[in-house]
C-alpha cells in the first residue's frame, strides 16, 4: 500500500511539474504565407497587416504561397514578423502533450490549420 501511495504521489508531482514545461509549435510547410518576390522574404498571415503599413520606397507585391514553397525558393522569414512571433505559436505543456497523446485533450488548432478563402472565393482546408 505504501508503494502505491508513493507511486501516485510521484506521478502527481511529475504531472504538476509537466504543466510548467511549455512547448512551441512551429509553422509547418503547408502553412499559407505571402511571398515577397522583391525582397525574397515571406510573411506569415498574422503579420500581413503590419507589413502593409510599413513605409517603403518601392512597390512590393506579395503573392500567396506556402512555407514549403518559400523554403524551396530560398526565401527568408521577414525579420519583424519573426520577432513578433508570427511563424510560431505556443503549444501545450508537457503534461498537455501527454494528455493529447492519450486522447483526453484534442490537439491545438493554430492559424495555419484554419480554413481560408482565396481571391476567387474558394474555401481551402489546409492538409497536413
Amino acid at each position: 500500500m505504501k508503494f502505491v501511495k508513493a507511486a501516485l504521489g510521484i506521478a502527481a508531482a511529475i504531472a504538476l511539474i509537466g504543466f510548467g514545461i511549455g512547448s512551441t509549435d512551429m509553422m509547418p510547410y503547408y502553412a499559407v504565407v505571402f511571398l515577397d518576390d522583391t525582397n525574397k522574404t515571406f510573411i506569415a498571415l498574422p503579420c500581413i497587416d503590419e507589413w502593409r503599413s510599413r513605409p517603403t520606397t518601392t512597390v512590393d507585391v506579395v503573392r500567396r504561397g506556402t512555407a514549403g514553397e518559400a523554403y524551396k525558393l530560398g526565401y527568408k522569414m521577414d525579420d519583424e514578423c519573426r520577432e513578433a512571433g508570427g511563424y510560431r505559436e505556443d503549444g501545450r505543456s508537457l503534461t498537455g502533450l501527454m494528455l493529447v497523446r492519450f486522447g483526453v485533450l484534442s490537439p491545438l488548432v493554430h492559424w495555419w490549420d484554419k480554413p481560408y478563402r482565396t481571391e476567387d472565393g474558394t474555401v481551402v482546408y489546409p492538409s497536413k
